[in-house]
C-alpha cells in the first residue's frame, strides 16, 4: 500500500459524505474520493482498488439497500468500515461474515471520533505483528481470521514451545494471544517464559480459555498476561481487547519516545545518549568499525540571544540540528546535551581522519545562516573529537578537553586526537 493511499467514501447523503470527507482530511490528512451509488462503487473498486487504504460505506444505498456495496468491497479485498443507522442480529451476523474492519452507528454522538480511530488503527495495524497460540486448529483459524480482518500480520503456533521459537525468530511481535490448556507447554508456562525476556512495556499478552474455573483469569493475569477473554467470545469484545492492548503499548512507546527527545530540536537528549551510547560503541567494536565522539558548542551563542531574543536563538538551534542530521545520517547518535552544547557519536571506517569527518560540517554551518524575522543569523561552532574507543566516559572527557582547546585557540575550529 503506497503512502499516498486514499479513502473511498460510499454514501448517498451529500451532507454526510461532505462531513466524513472534511473529518478525514482535517483529522488524518488523507485524500478522499466520494461516490453515492452501488454501481459507482463497483466501477471504482474494479478499476482503482489499489489506490485506497480502505472504504467507508453506507449500509443502505438506494440501489443497494441490503449491504451489497459492503459485500462487494470485502469480496474484492478492500478493507471496509460501515456506517449504519441501526443494527439487528441479522445485520450484525452479515457484517461479521464479511470480516469488516468495524461498523459504526451514525446516530452515535462520537461516531466521527470512532471513525477516525478506526482508520488510524487500520493504518498502524498493517505494521503490527500478532501471534496466536492455540492447539485447536479450528479455533486458531477463527482467531487468525478475526485478527487479519483488522489488518494485523498474524503468526501461528500450536503450543507454547512453538510460540517461543516464533518469538525468537520474530522479536518484533507486539502481542501474543494464547490459550491456556495446550500440550507440550501450556499457557501458564508460556506466559512465564515470555515475561523473562519481554516486559509488559514491550509485548502484550492476552490469555484465553474455555475453562469455567473462575480463578483462571486471575491466575493468568498474575502470571504476566495483560488481559483475559473467555471462550466462546463475541467478535466485537475480542477485537476491542486486542485493540486496547495494542493502544496501550503504543501509548507507552509514545511516552518513552518523548522522554528521549529534546522538544525544541527533535534530537535525542542526554538520557537517551547515556543509555544507548555504550551499546553503540560495543556494536562498532564487534563489527570491526571505528567510531568517534564529538562535543560541539555554538560560539558566542549568548550574543544571539541578547540581540534577537530566545526565539532567535531557538531558530539557530533548530537549523543546526537539521544540519547535524543531514551530515551524520543514521549511523550516529546525535544529542543535545543542553543549551547550545551537542554531542555526537558517529560510526565510520577504521583509519578515517576524524577531523575530515567534522570539518565539512563546521564549514557548512559557517556559511549557512538561520533566518529569523527577515534577518540572517550567522554562527560558528567549535568541535572537540575523541576517536579512541576506551569507554564512553573517557571519550567524553577527551572530547571535552579538545573542545576547550578549540575555544581557547580562537573558536570556529575542529580539534581531534
Amino acid at each position: 500500500m503506497s503512502e499516498s493511499a486514499k479513502i473511498l467514501v460510499v454514501e448517498d447523503s451529500r451532507f454526510f459524505a461532505s462531513l466524513l470527507t472534511q473529518q478525514i482530511q482535517d483529522g488524518l490528512g488523507l485524500a478522499v474520493d466520494w461516490v453515492s451509488t452501488y454501481s459507482e462503487a463497483c466501477s471504482i473498486i474494479d478499476t482503482r482498488k489499489d489506490e485506497y487504504l480502505l472504504a467507508l460505506l453506507d449500509a443502505n444505498l438506494p440501489d443497494a439497500p441490503n449491504g451489497e456495496a459492503i459485500e462487494y468491497a470485502c469480496k474484492m479485498g478492500l478493507p471496509a468500515i460501515v456506517f449504519t443507522s441501526g443494527i439487528d442480529d441479522t445485520m450484525r451476523n452479515r457484517f461479521l461474515s464479511w470480516n469488516l474492519l468495524d461498523y459504526i452507528l451514525k446516530d452515535s454522538g462520537n461516531s466521527m471520533e470512532v471513525m477516525l480511530d478506526s482508520i488510524s488503527r487500520a493504518i498502524s495495524n498493517r505494521h503490527i505483528k500478532v501471534a496466536v497460540v492455540e492447539d485447536s486448529s479450528t479455533t486458531r483459524e477463527a482467531v487468525r481470521r478475526m485478527l487479519q480482518s483488522q489488518l494485523f500480520q498474524v503468526f501461528e503456533a500450536e503450543n507454547g514451545q512453538k510460540a517461543l521459537e516464533l518469538l525468537e525468530a520474530n522479536p518484533d511481535i507486539k502481542l501474543v494471544v494464547t490459550d491456556y490448556d495446550m500440550p507440550v507447554m501450556d499457557g501458564f508456562e508460556l506466559i512465564r517464559a515470555v515475561r523473562q525476556n519481554h516486559s509488559r512495556d514491550e509485548l502484550g499478552i492476552i490469555g484465553m480459555s474455555a475453562s469455567g474455573d473462575p480463578l483462571l483469569s486471575a491466575q493468568l493475569l498474575k502470571s504476566g498476561a495483560d488481559d483475559y477473554v473467555s471462550k466462546p467470545f463475541l467478535v466485537e469484545e475480542f477485537i476491542c481487547r486486542v485493540n486496547k492492548s495494542i493502544e496501550m503499548l503504543q501509548h507507552i512507546e509514545t511516552i518513552r519516545e518523548l522522554s528521549y527527545r529534546d522538544p525544541l530540536t527533535g534530537l535525542r537528549n542526554r538520557r537517551y545518549f547515556f543509555e544507548n551510547a555504550p551499546g553503540f560503541i560495543e556494536s562498532c567494536q564487534s563489527e570491526g568499525v571505528a567510531c568517534s565522539l564529538a562535543m560541539m558548542d555554538v560560539d558566542f551563542f549568548k550574543s544571539v540571544n541578547d540581540s534577537f531574543g530566545h526565539d532567535g536563538g531557538d531558530a539557530v538551534l533548530k537549523l543546526l540540528s537539521h544540519l547535524f542530521k543531514e551530515h551524520f545520517g543514521e549511523n550516529s547518535i546525535i544529542s543535545r546535551f543542553g543549551g547550545e552544547e551537542f554531542c555526537v557519536l558517529v560510526r565510520h571506517e577504521s583509519g578515517a581522519n576524524a577531523s575530515e569527518l567534522f570539518e565539512p560540517l563546521r564549514e557548512r554551518i559557517e556559511r549557512t545562516p538561520a533566518l529569523y524575522k527577515g534577518a540572517e543569523l550567522r554562527v560558528t561552532i567549535s568541535i572537540g573529537v575523541s576517536s579512541r574507543q576506551d569507554g564512553l566516559d573517557a571519550m567524553i572527557r577527551r572530547a571535552d578537553t579538545r573542545l576547550y582547546s578549540a575555544k581557547s585557540e580562537g573558536r570556529n575550529r575542529v580539534i581531534a586526537e
